[in-house]
């Protein structure tokens, strides 16, 4: 757990200007919740950068606040579209004998032989929704699809899931699918011909009507 130890520091409660304050002395304004009222802290922005900035929803991180250590996930992130730079960041506290719901990222592995001779693979579902022990959290789900053909597919239910942990979504629910290439459609040619006399035709109508 040293490897994923983040030091916090207690900050006033959140105001845009206190925030701004925060961020000008090289910190990221967050607040940890599920410790009884959510408590406003700051952690350093480029510790948090080089070390958990690809953090996922299922990393566990020892959050060390005072005299306190609190075992948390990144529960939401707020980032600056444009310098990419972390504006924000949500812990929630976890604990060692409650269960907790998170996401677990379905990672594909192999090239599909239905791919190879001309299918379309098309991953459905990236993510899984799990209850589990905190300790039983996986870090990923791995799914060997090297064997689809066209028309295979492979479903949330096929998935292997280690004891302690369950899987909230639909078990019929496809998770990956090798799919047939769809056929190109030729655009319409018109017929130049065709709209040559009827042109003529239109001309001559009008003609006869001017004569009249």
């Amino acid at each position: 757990m040293e490897n994923n130890q983040l030091v916090a520091e207690a900050r006033e409660a959140s105001t845009k200007g206190a925030a701004r304050a925060v961020r000008r002395d090289g910190r990221i304004p967050a607040v940890l919740y599920g410790e009884g009222e959510p408590k406003a802290l700051s952690v350093d922005a480029k510790d948090w950068s080089l070390r958990f900035r690809y953090a996922t929803s299922n990393t566990i991180i020892s959050l060390a606040l005072g005299k306190d250590e609190h075992n948390v996930l990144v529960k939401d992130t707020q980032e600056d579209i444009l310098s990419e730079r972390v504006n924000h960041i949500d812990f929630y506290a976890i604990h060692a004998g409650q269960k907790l719901q998170t996401m677990i990222p379905v990672i594909l592995e192999g090239s599909p032989a239905g791919v190879r001779e001309g299918g379309i693979l098309e991953h459905k579902i990236e993510e899984l929704e799990v209850v589990c022990l905190p300790k039983d959290i996986p870090d990923k789900f791995t799914v060997d699809i090297s064997e689809l053909e066209i028309g295979d597919s492979i479903h949330v239910g096929e998935i292997a899931v280690p004891d302690g942990v369950e899987v909230r979504n639909d078990p019929d629910t496809t998770v990956v699918v090798v799919t047939h290439a769809k056929a190109e459609v030729e655009p319409e040619v018109e017929d130049e011909e065709g709209d040559e006399e009827a042109g003529e035709d239109a001309e001559a109508d009008a003609e006869e009507s001017t004569e009249e």
